[in-house]
């Protein structure tokens, strides 16, 4: 028998934007710390993604779907996440151009993402 304790699951307190947890363990959660400022003396240094977006991988395709379809039925309210897998999640880290299909939705929900970067035009 040993001593060492199981990892425990962090539940998303805002469980209705994606999964409440992760269904398997062993899946890795992203931790940015890029923009950590809880250090106050001396402040730490602001670091910026370089990644670039994998536009053949399986996540991205999957969301220009749930794209496509949220534009064809003119949903007031999309929330990509909840429609791909952790795995697929975990590829997504810039939104595509084709988001600005979407002119009916009001609330976009994004909560739990790795998003780095939105494209440009995405705004207002």
């Amino acid at each position: 028998m040993t001593d060492e304790a199981e990892p425990g699951l962090h539940l998303n307190r805002w469980g209705d934007t994606s999964d409440p947890a992760p269904k398997q363990r062993g899946i890795r959660q992203d931790a940015c710390s890029c923009f950590d400022q809880s250090r106050p003396h001396p402040r730490a240094r602001v670091g910026f993604h370089a990644e670039r977006q994998d536009t053949s991988a399986q996540g991205w395709r999957h969301l220009l779907e749930l794209i496509d379809e949220a534009a064809a039925d003119g949903r007031e309210e999309f929330r990509p996440l909840t429609g791909l897998s952790p795995q697929e999640r975990r590829q997504i880290i810039t939104l595509p151009p084709s988001i600005a299909q979407l002119t009916a939705v009001k609330r976009l929900v994004l909560y739990g993402s790795n998003l780095v970067r939105l494209p440009p035009g995405s705004g207002p």
